[in-house]
């Protein structure tokens, strides 16, 4: 799909998790950072505290070193803590500045500047400070190995004890008789602070991972999944799944925007079925509608050509009726003229024959050209079948021919002319009887459309049928496929039925048979029939 195609970074997860990510690794960064000052500078508090407390303890360690004036004792006391581990030199200062003792022997008797590290403090002003606090008296320097030094001066103040000894030629006034500098080295300080800080680096490192793969996990499974199922939904709508539905896993944003869009989706679903019968209904009434004028046209045409048909045929019909009635009368009194076995009299008799069958053409003419209107009066379908199938079943063309009748006694009564109708059922039934010389069936049935309110009766023979390009012709005046046929026979039946504001319609199967179909209006419902079924349900 066309979303999976976007580039790792294109995607809105990967770009949120970026940016958290980003602020992520500040805030570590920073809370490291943090830790580290805060943990550097509690353990400088810590070396200070101790060196002071060591440079305390060394002060009251020789007091009465320095009452008696001991020298060698203190000098003893400043060497054996010289020698300790991670101190690298103890000093005692005179109030001049000079060095009266070392644990470094080198430096003793040296003057040292005022305004030095160890100094500074004390003399930066005119008049120098008597009284400093701890960290003002602690200093962090570097040796010459590159190694951090933390210094720490204890100040020897000037007590009675002092000034009041016998050894002693102290002022009274003097308060500070000297200072005792210790130098402690920060490298196993340090080392411990790199561990710790790798330590804590190492945590953040850790912690930013961590958090990367929760975040990665949870955008994953949080945003991506459920944008991911968001896009596959508008991909499958867009190409008109519109049964897809998306998961709805939460109840968020994420989860109502989902839930939306199923409803939207099957609110489209019923639009779209809703355009589709829409379209399938105007597509239909389109056709019946088409089907309808053409039907309309084919019937304007055929009416044409039967009007015009009509008035040649009454006027060829009239002028020939007259010489026929003569020629038949003629040949009537000049067969009386010969013996019955003469040739004369054959001749005449063929004369005579085919004479009344020109008059029954003419007749026919006459009928098709009359085209009366109907009188029309309440029919009913079923006995006026009976009547009509009562006056062929005698005949030598329906010997051979099984007859079933479908009639249903509901069929309501219709207005129509009842010898037009006899006349029209008779045409019928004789087309299907010549249709099947060699016998068959023909089925007669009649039923009601309630919706249509119309009457149909069908009639279904077995016979030959009709061949397919000559459906079309079959109404038409003098078109017929029998040898001794006029070919007016079903021309005047349509007019009929189409007087009746029926229809008539025709399927055929060559070699299996034909249906034929007329349809009338039905205009009126038979009140008989509906009362003695209301009495019955009654």
């Amino acid at each position: 799909m066309w979303f999976k195609r976007l580039s790792w970074y294109q995607r809105l997860g990967t770009r949120i998790s970026i940016l958290t990510g980003i602020l992520v690794i500040l805030f570590i960064s920073i809370y490291t950072l943090i830790s580290i000052h805060n943990q550097r500078n509690r353990m400088i508090d810590e070396v200070i505290r101790n060196v002071s407390m060591l440079g305390e303890t060394v002060k009251l360690s020789s007091r009465e070193d320095m009452l008696q004036y001991s020298p060698e004792r203190l000098h003893h006391l400043v060497d054996t803590i010289g020698n300790q581990h991670a101190i690298q030199k103890v000093r005692i200062f005179n109030s001049l500045g000079a060095i009266i003792y070392s644990s470094e022997k080198p430096e003793m008797g040296r003057n040292v500047d005022k305004l030095s590290e160890q100094c500074y403090k004390c003399h930066a002003a005119e008049k120098p400070l008597e009284r400093l606090d701890t960290p003002e008296r602690a200093r962090i320097f570097t040796s010459p190995r590159g190694d951090r030094v933390l210094g720490m001066i204890t100040p020897i103040y000037n007590e009675p004890d002092c000034w009041n000894a016998r050894c002693h030629t102290h002022d009274p006034e003097q308060k500070v008789l000297g200072v005792l500098d210790i130098d402690v080295s920060l490298r196993p300080m340090d080392e411990r602070l790199r561990t710790a800080e790798l330590k804590l680096v190492a945590i953040g490192v850790f912690s930013v991972f961590l958090v990367a793969l929760v975040i990665k996990f949870l955008m994953g499974r949080v945003l991506n999944q459920p944008l991911n199922e968001l896009v596959e939904g508008t991909f499958r709508v867009a190409h008109e799944d519109l049964d897809f539905k998306i998961p709805v896993h939460t109840d968020d944003e994420l989860g109502h925007l989902a839930l939306s869009f199923n409803n939207m989706t099957q609110e489209l679903k019923k639009a779209k079925l809703s355009l589709q019968q829409w379209g399938s209904r105007l597509e239909q009434m389109v056709d019946e509608r088409t089907r309808d004028l053409r039907d309309a046209q084919e019937q304007l045409i055929r009416s044409a050509k039967l009007a015009s048909l009509g008035k040649l045929s009454a006027g060829v019909a009239h002028e020939i009726n007259n010489p026929l009635t003569g020629i038949l009368t003629f040949s009537q009194l000049l067969m009386e003229q010969f013996p019955p076995d003469s040739s004369e009299y054959h001749d005449l008799q063929v004369i005579r024959q085919e004479t009344i069958r020109c008059r029954n053409i003419v007749r026919g003419l006459l009928e098709f050209a009359r085209q009366s209107v109907p009188a029309k009066s309440p029919v009913r379908i079923p006995g006026l079948l009976d009547e009509v199938l009562r006056m062929v079943s005698n005949q030598e063309s329906f010997q051979n021919i099984r007859i079933e009748t479908r009639l249903d006694p509901d069929v309501p009564e219709v207005m129509a002319d009842r010898d037009q109708l006899k006349q029209v059922f008779f045409n019928v039934i004789l087309n299907a009887s010549d249709a099947m010389p060699d016998g068959g069936r023909l089925i007669i049935e009649t039923s009601r459309n309630p919706e249509r309110s119309t009457v149909s009766i069908r009639f279904s023979d077995t016979g030959s049928g009709i061949d397919p390009e000559h459906l079309d012709k079959l109404f038409d005046p003098f078109f017929t496929t029998k040898q001794m046929g006029t070919g007016l026979g079903l021309a005047v039946s349509y007019g009929i039925v189409k007087a009746h504001r029926g229809s008539i319609e025709v399927e055929s199967t060559p070699g299996k048979g034909t249906v034929l179909t007329i349809t009338l209006p039905c205009e009126k419902e038979p009140a008989a029939a509906e009362e003695p079924a209301q009495a019955a349900t009654s």
